[in-house]
């Protein structure tokens, strides 16, 4: 089984690919802008790298968000298109479980707790979600949403043990002491990698879809709004 793994949902820009679970080729850049010119050369880079052409792909993989609204678009894009072209399955998951899995291998084996993965959604928000470690296996405990850094406090439970994300300094600006004195900020990638998108998309390979049935997650609406039409005077005469 060979997968093609990509992601542009927030701030960076990366590409992989996956054989049987083993990571052959990835590139991760640290790019907000450019990345609609980006993002298909690095997967020809990573396929190149693997010593794999493209109609040898068994799936795509692809984050769905949440992220900037152009990033998610540019991701998608590209992966429906690519699925669509080779006639193989889509699978999508989140940018939050995806730093979940992350963070939880960076963990000792016998970490057993929460971990708050938060994305700095701008406008004084998180994207935040929280998830279980037990035994090495992860499970979402809360769903995904978007919450003002000036209440995030009331999702950062007891059962919280690590943060991690895009948002997590801003977590630490935020949450009082007694908190955080009882918080792991591990030194992991905070942002989605496609070699991590790709590891777990083996795991869902079965239950893949077709490019339909992989949907953006927004948990807001656009920063940008379509403005009023303008009407003017002579208009109507």
């Amino acid at each position: 089984m060979i997968i093609l793994a990509l992601d542009s949902a927030l701030s960076s820009c990366s590409a992989a690919v996956i054989k049987d679970d083993v990571l052959l080729s990835d590139v991760f850049e640290d790019r907000l802008r450019g990345q609609a010119e980006r993002l298909l050369p690095l997967c020809q880079q990573v396929c190149t790298a693997a010593g794999v052409t493209f109609d040898q792909l068994d799936a795509i993989a692809v984050t769905r968000g949440p992220g900037t609204f152009t990033g998610v678009r540019i991701g998608l894009a590209a992966a429906k298109g690519l699925a669509l072209a080779l006639k193989v399955p889509l699978i999508g998951m989140t940018t939050l479980e995806v730093v979940a899995h992350q963070a939880a291998n960076a963990l000792e084996p016998s970490f057993s707790g929460q971990v708050g993965v938060a994305h700095d959604a701008r406008r004084g928000e998180v994207y935040y979600q929280s998830f279980a470690v037990a035994n090495g296996a992860l499970s979402a405990v809360s769903a995904p949403m978007a919450v003002p850094l000036n209440v995030v406090a009331d999702h950062v439970n007891d059962n919280i043990k690590v943060i991690a994300g895009t948002g997590a300094g801003l977590l630490r600006d935020h949450l009082p002491e007694e908190v955080l004195s009882g918080l792991l900020f591990p030194d992991v990638q905070q942002q989605p990698t496609a070699a991590m998108i790709g590891h777990m998309a083996v795991g869902r390979f079965s239950k893949a879809g077709s490019s339909d049935t992989v949907t953006p997650l927004y948990l807001r609406a656009p920063d940008a709004i379509a403005a009023a039409p303008i009407t003017y005077p002579f208009q109507n005469q």
